[in-house]
C-alpha cells in the first residue's frame, strides 16, 4: 500500500503537538498507539487507514519524535537550534494503484538539516531546512510552521497550527515526475518543477492522569499546480485524521 505522503501527513501534527504541549514534563519517554485515516494525491489510491506504534522521547537536549531525531546544540529561554535527522514517508510502489503500474518505485529518504524554534506572539514558530542524505531524491525541503493555543487547562490543551512547506525541483520531480521510459498513451512524460504546499490544522491533548494521555489531530494540506499537473495525481489537496493513546514512563 502507498503509506508515504499520507502517513507522513498524519504524523506531522502528532509530533508538532506532542513535543510542545506544556501538560507533559520536559524530560520524558512516551509510547503510544495511533490510529489514522488519510487521503492521497495519487490517482486511484484513495483513502487508507493505519494503526501505528510510536515512541516519543524528550531528554535534555536530545529528542526522538517517531520519525524525527535531533540534538539541540543551542537552547535558550525562548529559542533553540537543533541538528535533526528524519526518515521521510514520501514515495510509492508501482502496485499501489492501476494508475501507477509501469512506474519505478519511488523510495523513502533519509534527510538531515537544521531546525530553529522560537516563541513568537504567544505561540511557537518553527523553521526547518532539510536535505536528502540517502541519495534518493537529492533535493531539499524548507518548512515554516506556527502553532498557538486555543484552549488550555490543567488537563487538556487544544492548539491550532498552520504554515508552508517548500520542495526543491529534484524532490518534486522524483516523486511526481514521469520519465520517458515510464510514459504511456495516457501517462505522458512530465518534469515537475519546485513546489509549495500550505497546511493548517488543529491538535488536541487530554491528560487522564500522570501516565496516560489522548492525543488527536486533524490536518488539511494543499499543494501548488506542480503536483496537480502531474499525470500521477487527480487532486492537489489531502487530509489526515488521527487519535492515539500514550503512556508516559
Amino acid at each position: 500500500m502507498l503509506q508515504n505522503p499520507k502517513k507522513h501527513l498524519a504524523l506531522m501534527g502528532l509530533f508538532s503537538l506532542s513535543m510542545s504541549v506544556s501538560l507533559a514534563a520536559e524530560q520524558r519517554v512516551e509510547f503510544g498507539v495511533v490510529a489514522s485515516a488519510n487521503s492521497s494525491f495519487y490517482e486511484d489510491v484513495g483513502q487508507d487507514y493505519y494503526l501505528l506504534p510510536l515512541l516519543l522521547v524528550d531528554y535534555d537536549r536530545f529528542y526522538l519524535q517517531g520519525i524525527d531525531a535531533g540534538y539541540r546544540f543551542f537552547e535558550g529561554e525562548t529559542q533553540s537550534l537543533a541538528l535533526e535527522v528524519r526518515r521521510t514517508f514520501d514515495g510509492y510502489e508501482s502496485d499501489d494503484s492501476d494508475a501507477l503500474k509501469g512506474m519505478r518505485d519511488r523510495d523513502q529518504a533519509w534527510e538531515a538539516g537544521l531546525v530553529y524554534e522560537v516563541s513568537l506572539l504567544g505561540g511557537q514558530a518553527k523553521a526547518k531546512l532539510m536535505h536528502d542524505i540517502s541519495d534518493t531524491h537529492n533535493g531539499f525541503t524548507g518548512r515554516l510552521e506556527y502553532e498557538r493555543s486555543l484552549l488550555t487547562s490543567s488537563t487538556y490543551m487544544v492548539n491550532w497550527f498552520g504554515g508552508a512547506e517548500y520542495w526543491s525541483r529534484k524532490k518534486t520531480d522524483y516523486y511526481f515526475g514521469v520519465t520517458a521510459d515510464e510514459a504511456t498513451s495516457v501517462r505522458p512524460v512530465y518534469t515537475a518543477d519546485e513546489s509549495y504546499n500550505l497546511f493548517a490544522g488543529v491538535n488536541a491533548v487530554k491528560r487522564f492522569n500522570d501516565r496516560y494521555s489522548l492525543i488527536a489531530s486533524a490536518e488539511y494540506q494543499w499543494m501548488t499546480d506542480e503536483i496537480n499537473d502531474s499525470p500521477l495525481t487527480t487532486r492537489q489537496d489531502q487530509w489526515a485524521l488521527y487519535a492515539g493513546i500514550f503512556y508516559e514512563f
